[in-house]
């Protein structure tokens, strides 16, 4: 074991990561603030300087790597993550399309997609991923996902704090969403978004799949997502493809890719309740709702104050 990996081992003693550890009695002496105690390592020689802002990341205290900022977003390398948690690993690819394996666990992506797939699941990724020398970054979330890694930005996003409380691998199988959510769910969430939205980009397929799902949570709509798609309220369908039958058409693989995104959680609009297309007149909605976001044809809209 190197000494570095020693180091680590060490760190993990309560008298290093108390701070970082959930009932801990550890109190901080008198007139002081309780601030978290992290160890600064040497970083390892072999780390490539991928030619963008970077920060440090630390990993149960322990300075671990240097991550970096491109477009706004927090990127990581997998290395010394998987070294520290004793997860074999390898990848192969570009800038174009990437394997990454994780103890023979296989997450793929490409670039003219913006998901990526692995262990039976799906993974949403607009921000892309990149190589620098012989290294391969991904978003921070994205990794940390894949790690099943707690993971706090700092607040001014000059450092990243990653937990191994909970680390594994992201547990799934060839029939993960089948088995993890009511099948009737799958079936009419991936009919109302491809006939919604089927030539919209992903994120607004996503979107689609939101509204239905934010109105399930609201008490003012039914509280399932066929009643949802199929709600008359003051006799007035709520969905235009249920008055033209488009519903019943059958969904294309990205329609359903985008259900399963929406069911394990992915949000792009935030707590959206409606959505229009605004060239078939949006009046209604501009004058008594909250616009969230526009993505691809269509507007997203909130009530307003909530």
């Amino acid at each position: 074991m190197s000494l570095r990996h020693k180091a680590a081992g060490a760190a993990l003693l309560a008298a290093l990561l108390c701070p970082w550890l959930p009932g801990c009695s550890r109190q901080p002496a008198a007139g002081s603030s309780p601030e978290p105690e992290l160890l600064e390592l040497s970083l390892p020689k072999e780390h490539t300087d991928p030619g963008y802002e970077q920060f440090p990341v630390y990993f149960d205290g322990l300075l671990m790597d240097q991550g970096c900022i491109r477009d706004g977003d927090l990127y990581i390398s997998p290395g010394e993550i998987c070294a520290y948690l004793d997860i074999a690993w390898s990848w192969k690819g570009d800038d174009r399309s990437f394997t990454l394996s994780l103890s023979d666990t296989d997450f793929t992506g490409s670039s003219d997609m913006e998901y990526l797939s692995g262990n039976g699941r799906y993974f949403y990724a607009p921000q892309g991923w990149f190589t620098a020398g012989d290294k391969l970054y991904l978003p921070y979330d994205l990794l940390s996902r894949f790690l099943c890694l707690d993971a706090q930005p700092g607040a001014d996003g000059s450092a990243l704090y990653l937990s191994s409380l909970n680390a594994r691998i992201i547990p799934g199988g060839e029939d993960y969403y089948e088995l993890n959510y009511p099948s009737e769910e799958l079936f009419w969430l991936s009919q109302i978004i491809h006939a919604e939205a089927w030539q919209q980009p992903l994120a607004g397929q996503i979107g689609v799949g939101n509204v239905v799902m934010n109105r399930v949570e609201s008490p003012d709509f039914p509280s399932t997502v066929f009643d949802v798609i199929f709600d008359m309220d003051h006799n007035i369908v709520q969905f235009e493809p249920i008055s033209n039958g488009s519903v019943y058409s059958q969904p294309d693989e990205m329609a359903r890719i985008a259900a399963c995104l929406c069911l394990d959680g992915y949000n792009t609009v935030r707590d959206s309740l409606y959505f229009v297309n605004p060239s078939y007149g949006s009046g209604w909605f501009d004058s008594a709702l909250d616009l969230t976001v526009t993505i691809g044809d269509h507007n997203f809209y909130s009530v307003r104050g909530a």
